[in-house]
């Protein structure tokens, strides 16, 4: 249950892609025919003891946007792909996707000896990224749990996500940023305003990405116009945005920097649902899943989010009805 991830704006798709890219973590989809879902609802619960960060996913209203009846061929590789490996959505190409296949590809890139790449780059930013990298692959585990229908007839599909030694990924990350940051500050075309923004931010080390309770909160250095072109009325992110605040989160620019949290400290859980296509849903991928996966009629998906997020049932077996 995958998304295009075909980025309505532009500028988010360079600042993604550049920020991604760099990290070697998530890969933006460019695909002209893909799976798409209307919305998608997260709900998850951060366990300081075990320090294991617990995400359920339901994707609702799958479907193909490239023809009315039946998936391409690019749709099935896709639907493929989801099948059988660790890949997850959180909210298409609103924030990001994690694909265990690519986060492997990238090591064996970045471990694979390349005299000419390997002039160009810095050694300890070279070890830092290949240890986070393995960090990633030691520490989440993506499994597809059940295909449903919901209440209108719409295929449904959820998904359980496990992440280990949170805490320590966050920290990981945070450093990773930084020497984004870094190389951004000196790539070609960089305002003077950015360059100094960008070099000032790595003066000192920083927490970027931070966890307190069940919130989870995230900023980035930027100036005021690349905050508007990119997250502004004209960007294109106005209605996700809306319902991201609608729903308790936070984004906003100040300081110099974009602020975006998500949850509560004193929260239990935190869940949020926002919309990802506009397009209207179409049951061109229901026969192809029924023939790969057991499609069930109803599911009491408040018991199961429950017994996963609460770690009475870590993982749950897809294939059973």
């Amino acid at each position: 249950m995958g998304s295009c991830f075909a980025v309505r704006n532009a500028d988010t798709r360079l600042m993604i892609k550049q920020l991604h890219g760099f990290l070697a973590i998530w890969c933006v989809l460019l695909l002209t025919g893909c799976l798409d879902y209307g919305q998608q609802t997260l709900t998850y619960r951060y366990d300081a003891k075990s320090d294991t960060l617990r995400i359920f996913q339901v994707y609702q209203g799958i479907f193909g946007e490239d023809q009315p009846a039946g998936l391409s061929s690019k749709e099935l590789d896709q639907l493929q792909s989801v099948l059988v490996g660790q890949r997850t959505f959180f909210f298409a190409n609103w924030i990001l996707e994690y694909n265990r296949d690519e986060v492997s590809n990238s090591l064996d890139r970045l471990t694979k000896p390349n005299a000419q790449q390997d002039a160009k780059r810095d050694p300890v930013i070279r070890s830092r990224q290949e240890a986070f990298l393995k960090l990633l692959l030691d520490n989440i585990r993506v499994e597809n749990g059940a295909f449903y229908l919901d209440g209108q007839g719409r295929l449904c599909g959820t998904q359980f996500v496990s992440v280990k030694q949170f805490s320590k990924l966050a920290a990981a990350a945070n450093v990773q940023i930084q020497d984004f940051l870094k190389a951004e500050a000196v790539r070609e075309n960089v305002s003077v305003e950015e360059h100094d923004l960008f070099l000032k931010s790595i003066e000192q080390p920083q927490t970027y990405i931070a966890v307190e309770g069940n919130q989870i909160r995230l900023r980035l250095p930027m100036t005021r116009a690349a905050f508007e072109k990119t997250y502004g009325p004209k960007s294109g992110s106005t209605k996700q945005l809306d319902e991201f605040k609608r729903q308790g989160g936070t984004f906003a620019f100040a300081d110099n920097e974009m602020k975006w949290s998500i949850g509560k400290p004193l929260d239990h859980t935190t869940e949020l649902t926002l919309s990802v296509s506009d397009k209207p849903y179409v049951s061109n991928a229901l026969s192809e899943v029924k023939r790969r996966t057991v499609v069930r009629e109803k599911m009491d998906l408040a018991a199961v989010s429950k017994a996963f997020i609460w770690g009475t049932n870590t993982m749950v077996n897809p294939s059973k009805p």
